[in-house]
């Protein structure tokens, strides 16, 4: 399974036998990058996904910083799927390097960001806050439909909102994270948005993506894993199983906020199967997935170490500790 993360596409394509099409995009410092997304010639739907292009793994610790990361790859692989024929985009928001609102993709779509002085501004989170206006796309986006399929359920500003959620990870630093907050909020102003208000759940997704894709595309938000599980029969394959195993990279406060673990956890509630986590690193007990529905957990780290040294062995210990968990399962 997959949140709408890294591996989407390759879920989806093993389960719907997509074909998969290769593009030269921006990567998140706009250098040049082999990606792909997936197309159903069926139907006309096309499956992207955004870590494909923007994806935090695409750059080396030092170049982590969301003030300078854009979005822009993304909207490349937009445009070739319409260009190619898609009626329908479906694009995986989770794993981003970003926290632009969506402006990098937009701009790739042809939406122009312009400052006070007439210039066109470079679509990255630093320059969110000096948009003074938005000039629209020259192409028309009225025959597609799009999708978002969200990982969180996070809003666009705010304490639980993209840049203070998510943007320490991404590499920036405390003064980086509220002026990244301010600029999202401008960035809603200017779209016609009241930040006072409830905002829908997930647009602070893939560092506002979610956001960008349902104000310059009109995108639907949906979870992304409650979408895979339908598109991919979960529910049949429930009735089947015996056990449920499933993993998340780290396991905090927000696994039970539509993260992978938890979307599983409150789809397998109606036969009650035990559901079996393995991570790589806790940050706190789960409390909350318990009472959606996880049986245990077990971290695959035997010792400490780095993040470098756990994501180098992390197949050796993966292997190991669901060895010892299945030498002790009486099915």
């Amino acid at each position: 399974m997959s949140d709408g993360g890294e591996g989407l596409i390759d879920i989806l394509t093993y389960h719907l036998g997509l074909e998969q099409v290769a593009v030269d995009v921006c990567d998140p410092l706009f250098r040049k990058t082999k990606a792909h997304y997936n197309i159903n010639r069926n139907n006309g739907i096309a499956f992207i996904e955004m870590a494909q292009a923007a994806g935090l793994e695409l750059l080396t610790p030092p170049e982590r910083n969301p003030m300078f990361t854009t979005t822009y790859g993304v909207g490349e692989l937009i445009l070739h799927a319409i260009d190619n024929g898609a009626k329908k985009i479906v694009v995986g928001l989770g794993g981003s390097a970003t926290n632009d609102g969506g402006i990098g993709m937009a701009d790739a779509l042809g939406f122009q960001f312009i400052d006070s002085k007439g210039n066109k501004l470079k679509p990255v989170g630093e320059n969110l806050q000096l948009i003074d206006r938005i000039i629209p796309s020259p192409r028309d986006f009225q025959e597609l439909s799009f999708e978002a399929m969200s990982d969180v359920y996070n809003p666009l500003i705010g304490p639980s909102g993209a840049a203070y959620t998510y943007g320490p990870q991404k590499g920036a630093s405390a003064s980086d994270v509220a002026r990244l907050d301010e600029g999202l909020r401008h960035l809603m102003k200017l779209a016609g948005k009241n930040p006072s208000k409830v905002q829908p759940p997930g647009y602070g997704a893939a560092g506002g993506l979610g956001f960008g894709v349902a104000h310059f595309l009109g995108a639907n938000l949906r979870s992304g894993i409650d979408m895979l599980m339908d598109m991919t029969g979960f529910d049949d394959q429930l009735d089947w199983a015996d056990i449920i195993l499933t993993g998340e990279g780290r396991i905090d406060n927000q696994t039970a906020s539509g993260k992978l673990i938890s979307g599983i956890a409150m789809r397998k509630r109606r036969n009650n199967k035990p559901l079996i986590a393995f991570c790589g690193a806790i940050d706190e007990f789960p409390e909350a997935l318990f009472n959606q529905g996880l049986t245990a957990f077990f971290p695959v780290n035997p010792k400490l170490c780095t993040l470098e040294e756990a994501l180098a062995d992390t197949r050796h210990n993966l292997t190991t500790t669901a060895f010892n968990v299945a030498s002790i399962i009486d099915v």
